[in-house]
Parts: C-alpha cells; sequence; structure tokens
C-alpha cells in the first residue's frame, strides 16, 4: 500500500495536482505520517502551478475590460481569498490546507505590489519609513517563526502576519539599506539561488531516513546535521547540472530525448 501511494504521489506530482491526491488521501500535514511521505512538499508547488495557469487568463481580462480598477480587483479578490481562508480552516481545515481558492490571496500579493511600483513608477523612497518597515517586516517573519505551531488555524488571517511582513520587506528595500545589504550577501544569494532544488530535496532525504529509522530517527541529531548538509550538496550540484543546463538557450532537447529513451531502455 505504502509504495502505490508513493508511485501515485509521483504521477500527480508530474502534473501539478498532488495537492488533490493528497487531500483525497486525508493525509493531514501536521500528521506524524506526513513526516514518512516523500513528495508531500509538492502539494505547494502544484497550488502555484495551478495559479501560473489560472492568473494569465485571469490578469488578461481585467486588463482588457476593466484596466481602470484593476489594482482594486485584485485587493478584492485576495480579501475574499483571506476571508474563505479564515473561516474554512476552522470547518474544512484539510481542503483550506491543500487547494487554491484559500491560498490564492498569499499568491496575489505579489501581484499586487507590482502593480502598485507599475502604477506608482517607483517604490517608496522615504529612507527612514523604508528602514522602519524593514525592521517591522523582518520582525513579523521572526515572530511567526517562534511562535506559530501546529495548534494555529493556517491558513488565516493569522498567516497575514509572515506574508505581509515579506510583502513590507519586498515593497520597503533599498539597496543601501542595512537588511537589504545582508540579504543581498553572496551567502544568502547563493541559497536563494539553490533554494528550489534545496526544496525538492530536503523533504524525501528526511522522508526516507524517517522511514528507515522509525522513532529513532528524531534523537540522531548528527545524522541530520549529515543529512542537510547533503540536501545543500545535492541541490548545489542540480541547480548547476539541470536548472541552469534547462534555462540554457543552447540546451538540446531532442539530445535530452535520446538520454530518456537510454535510461529507459536501461
Amino acid at each position: 500500500t505504502n509504495f502505490v501511494d508513493y508511485s501515485k504521489s509521483i504521477i500527480y506530482s508530474i502534473f501539478f495536482s498532488s495537492n488533490f491526491f493528497f487531500y483525497f488521501s486525508e493525509l493531514e500535514y501536521i500528521q506524524y505520517d506526513a513526516l514518512l511521505t516523500p513528495f508531500l512538499h509538492t502539494w505547494s508547488l502544484a497550488v502555484e502551478e495551478q495559479f501560473y495557469i489560472i492568473f494569465p487568463i485571469f490578469f488578461v481580462t481585467i486588463f482588457r475590460f476593466f484596466k481602470k480598477y484593476l489594482i482594486n480587483l485584485l485587493i478584492t479578490v485576495s480579501l475574499i481569498s483571506l476571508i474563505f481562508a479564515s473561516y474554512l480552516s476552522v470547518i474544512y481545515p484539510s481542503s483550506s490546507f491543500y487547494f487554491i481558492h484559500t491560498r490564492i490571496w498569499e499568491l496575489l500579493l505579489g501581484s499586487i505590489l507590482a502593480c502598485l511600483e507599475i502604477h506608482k513608477g517607483q517604490r517608496s523612497e522615504n529612507k527612514f519609513n523604508n528602514l522602519i518597515f524593514q525592521i517591522l517586516g523582518l520582525s513579523l517573519i521572526v515572530f511567526s517563526i517562534i511562535y506559530f505551531d501546529d495548534t494555529i488555524n493556517h491558513p488565516s488571517y493569522l498567516t497575514l502576519i509572515p506574508v505581509a511582513g515579506t510583502s513590507m520587506i519586498i515593497w520597503f528595500s533599498q539597496k543601501e539599506n542595512f537588511l537589504i545589504r545582508i540579504l543581498s550577501s553572496k551567502l544568502f544569494v547563493g541559497i536563494g539561488l539553490i533554494s528550489y532544488s534545496l526544496y525538492l530535496w530536503h523533504y524525501p532525504i528526511f522522508a526516507f531516513f524517517r522511514y528507515l529509522y522509525g522513532s529513532y530517527f528524531e534523537e540522531m541529531i548528527i545524522l541530520k546535521i549529515f543529512l542537510i548538509i547533503f540536501s545543500f550538496f545535492l541541490s548545489h550540484f542540480t541547480y548547476n547540472f539541470v536548472e541552469k543546463k534547462f534555462r540554457n538557450p543552447l540546451f538540446s532537447f531532442k539530445r535530452l530525448k535520446f538520454y530518456l529513451i537510454g535510461l529507459l531502455i536501461l
């Protein structure tokens, strides 16, 4: 049964629908069994891809027929989604967690910031305000890391705390501010570059080792540290030899086809 579910999760993740699979599998994200499910983390990628399919259609329609009200409509849809999230996370927590209608407001906030910048022609230029709101934004994120746990309803109005913090840092960022200089350092930029690969690798690695060692794994601190380092190593490798290769305009997809056929034969 475990292998069948594992195989299904791979197939659903390929077609960006793993959020539906895990919901209908009745797998709660906060359960211990979730830590043993290697591809559970792909639910968020599925939601993102669904957004990237729906949003352009919505945006083009609004831009063509209701351009004057674009920002207002984006804010309205975000508020409706947030209200749904806050209400449904209480009575239907699993569907609220996995489905896009309660997540779209988190993604739309970035679109709203982009539209505001285009509309205004710039972001905030007040250095003092920028510094204050960046510190406030960082404080909201740190607060969420420290105090949020499995007992809070999520997503909900409480989720607005880290999302608003992130939005503040983005909107009030200026190159000369100390926080932006830190975030622009080689260390953070390097982590950012491999972050997608790191997100893909870390969960299945830890899930497989949890499955292998059972409850003893939680006490194996040295092994966990090694797995973190190993995850970074694999992420660096796949970023340089997979991600960058596919982004290269000279990359030959015909050659890739022959490689894949060769792997299938082997």
